[in-house]
């Protein structure tokens, strides 16, 4: 997608599978079932896409995905499937992982930062992008760094270690300026330190939403996954945001959705749902 001086290019690294009651917090089956529909072991598919924000200086990756470092069980257990990663992805476009500036991650969970390093043929785990920056909030890297009972699953250590072993890390507090029309947004809410990006470039304004708002099915301030550790955080941030998303008509990226991943929010009624778009200047339905 062209958007003003830069372009958008989603990067999509597989998907993987989660309880579906899980995804939706309190609400109950007979409801977010209407969104939709899972398997036969109650499990809905979660797309992991990244986004690729090229400038005329930078390229810019938002968030790394899962990654390869899985043994089978794991990828049975989370149902994970590749019909593309990270790399493959990138190679499309012309770019190989050295040709990455800056990698810039909302929060430490493995479908975020697992491929935020690789296994070498040695067995070692090293950066997968050698020549960038990693930008992560201090708060997450302490918080990634001393997980408990609930967190300890999904804050994988060789995700992110290696990346301050290898002097690649840069620590930040609260919203950033990280390069020209990019910064970040510090929602909290799904960790205490989760964060936005927002990207602007001549009058065009975007949000992509990691998971404060993973899909469409969860527009909803009420839809809050099990997973989010502060629920009443998440509620907040998705009325206010909707409402300025709203008011100044931003486009919105969805990291988890399988079908949409740019949109614009719209109001039908007392809903306000998501209308998919691709293009920027003559955009249509995809």
């Amino acid at each position: 997608m062209d958007f003003g001086n830069i372009q958008l290019h989603i990067i999509p690294d597989g998907s993987f599978m989660t309880d579906g009651g899980t995804a939706f917090g309190i609400i109950p089956k007979v409801l977010w079932s209407k969104l939709v529909e899972p398997d036969d072991l109650n499990r809905i598919k979660l797309a992991v896409n990244c986004l690729l924000v090229q400038t005329k200086r930078k390229n810019i990756l938002i968030d790394a995905g899962l990654g390869d470092k899985y043994s089978a069980k794991q990828r049975q257990i989370w149902g994970i499937e590749k019909e593309t990663d990270t790399i493959s992805s990138l190679a499309s476009l012309g770019l190989k992982p050295e040709d990455i500036d800056i990698v810039l991650l909302t929060h430490l969970h493995f479908d975020h930062a697992g491929g935020a390093t690789r296994y070498q043929s040695s067995g070692r785990v090293v950066p997968t992008f050698p020549n960038a920056v990693y930008y992560i909030q201090s708060q997450e890297w302490e918080d990634a760094n001393h997980p408990n009972e609930r967190t300890q699953a999904t804050y994988l250590a060789e995700n992110f270690l290696p990346l301050k072993k290898a002097g690649q890390l840069k620590l930040i507090t609260g919203h950033y300026h990280v390069s020209r029309g990019i910064s970040t947004w510090v929602t909290g809410g799904h960790t205490s330190s989760h964060q936005m990006v927002r990207i602007q470039s001549k009058g065009n304004k975007a949000l992509f939403l990691a998971d404060i708002m993973p899909s469409t099915a969860h527009i909803h301030p009420a839809y809050v996954p099990a997973f989010d550790l502060f629920p009443l955080t998440v509620m907040d941030v998705r009325k206010r945001l909707t409402q300025r998303v709203l008011a100044q008509d931003w486009l919105v990226i969805f990291q988890h959705d399988p079908q949409v991943t740019f949109a614009r929010f719209k109001e039908e009624g007392e809903r306000i749902c998501a209308i998919p778009v691709v293009g920027e200047g003559g955009e249509k339905p995809q």
